[in-house]
């Protein structure tokens, strides 16, 4: 009952906030343009299953492999920073295990300086408070958890710290997942800025498309860091652009059925992309 609750106050909460959980102090002004120098280099791992090892304790999906190598093939590209191959890594359906996606985020996050951005992309199963990876055997320990990937994070002084995750199901379809993430309305304790932008709020489904073939957020999330979502026209894509345009175009697709959130705490100035 507590849960239900739980889920309930979150979900109106985050629909008549918008989301914007993101921190109201700046160092940096909205339209600002960026030199090459300033353009935060990015470390990245991208992960998609499709395939689950254990199918009695879960059911296979569609796209989510393909999500992950669009989004790889974006961070690859000028627009998505031009990340070198040594500083990137995707990993898809058996190479997903949770082990190795940790491990694989200590190996690309460590070459990370004070002045660069590591993201994470995750595709798959979701719940609350964590993501399914691969080899998911249906105990609460084979969760990825939101603090497992933040315990990596924290590790690393990099400046802008970033999660885009398209889980394509809610915590609902797993009870047993932990319940220990931080509330998305206020920062981590320890200060750690990690931002967890998610495709839906836990009491919903996200959606799967066979027209788009691809997952609806990972569609707009892509398509408003290649220049959708720059509204001013500078040629860079922060996160006060990207967030409302990729929650409205996803709640638009799906008649509102799915709603985008943010959980955690970053300047809305954020660098997301470069156009130019």
């Amino acid at each position: 009952m507590r849960k239900c609750i739980y889920v309930a106050l979150l979900g109106f909460i985050l629909k008549f906030t918008g989301g914007a959980l993101w921190s109201q102090n700046s160092e940096e002004g909205a339209s600002r343009s960026y030199t090459e120098s300033e353009k935060p280099k990015i470390f990245a791992v991208v992960c998609g299953v499709a395939n689950y090892k254990n199918d009695q304790a879960i059911s296979d999906l569609n796209f989510t492999d393909d999500d992950a190598y669009r989004v790889y093939a974006f961070l690859k590209s000028c627009k998505g920073g031009c990340v070198e191959d040594e500083n990137i890594a995707v990993l898809v359906d058996e190479a997903a295990g949770r082990s190795n996606i940790l491990g694989t985020m200590d190996k690309i996050f460590s070459k990370a300086g004070p002045a660069d951005m590591l993201w994470f992309y995750f595709s798959g199963h979701g719940a609350v408070g964590a993501f399914v990876p691969y080899d998911f055997d249906g105990s609460p320990a084979s969760f990825l958890t939101h603090d497992d990937i933040k315990n990596v994070f924290k590790k690393y002084n990099a400046k802008y710290k970033v999660v885009f995750a398209d889980a394509c199901h809610s915590g609902s379809l797993f009870p047993q997942a932990p319940q220990a993430s931080p509330s998305p309305s206020r920062p981590d304790p320890d200060g750690t800025k990690v931002l967890i932008v998610l495709s839906s709020l836990p009491s919903e489904t996200s959606a799967e498309h066979r027209q788009l073939r691809e997952g609806v957020f990972t569609y707009y999330m892509l398509k408003g860091l290649k220049g959708t979502a720059d509204r001013d026209n500078n040629g860079v894509v922060t996160l006060e652009e990207l967030f409302p345009y990729v929650k409205a175009n996803v709640l638009n697709y799906t008649q509102n059925k799915q709603t985008p959130f943010i959980e955690g705490n970053a300047p809305r100035t954020m660098p997301l992309s470069f156009l130019k």
